[in-house]
């Protein structure tokens, strides 16, 4: 028997609802993402690419018997290595990294068209930077996404 709180606490089904929600939009961004996977990458095929990362989960009691309330941290990872000049890769990645946290603000309850996921969720960072995979230099920007939901705990 499932109710409205018996949703899972798995950062990993939180991760594969903005791999959904992501991928459906990825060609509409102002810069069209090539490819979104689940997981970080060793290898990069295709840039720009948005890799969604399963990250924390902290569950604390909601003072109701059996209730938690669930935190989940999700990062959400842009790849971009184009050969052009080095500010327009930079722009293109932030504009990547806006459009995805505009996308993810339109359905604050990743609803996804269906029943809510989450109570609420929010991208609460956005970080630029490079990175090196399999000796390729990347501009890169991390999304920090924070989203919360209740669940039961089985009864004893």
């Amino acid at each position: 028997m499932t109710g409205p709180y018996d949703y899972p606490a798995d950062p990993t089904v939180i991760a594969q609802l903005l791999f959904d929600k992501i991928n459906a939009n990825r060609l509409t961004f102002r810069v069209p993402v090539e490819s979104v996977m689940i997981g970080d990458q060793d290898r990069i095929a295709a840039t720009p690419t948005v890799c969604i990362e399963p990250g924390d989960k902290t569950r604390t009691l909601s003072g109701v018997s059996n209730m938690t309330t669930n935190v989940f941290i999700i990062y959400v990872l842009i790849y971009h290595n184009k050969v052009q000049d080095n500010q327009l890769t930079r722009m293109e990645v932030d504009q990547i990294g806006y459009d995805i946290e505009w996308l993810i603000h339109q359905d604050l309850q990743l609803t996804n068209g269906g029943a809510p996921n989450v109570i609420h969720g929010f991208v609460q960072g956005h970080e630029s930077g490079y990175t090196y995979k399999a000796n390729t230099l990347y501009r890169t920007a991390r999304l920090t996404y924070t989203c919360t939901n209740k669940t039961s705990l089985p009864a004893a």
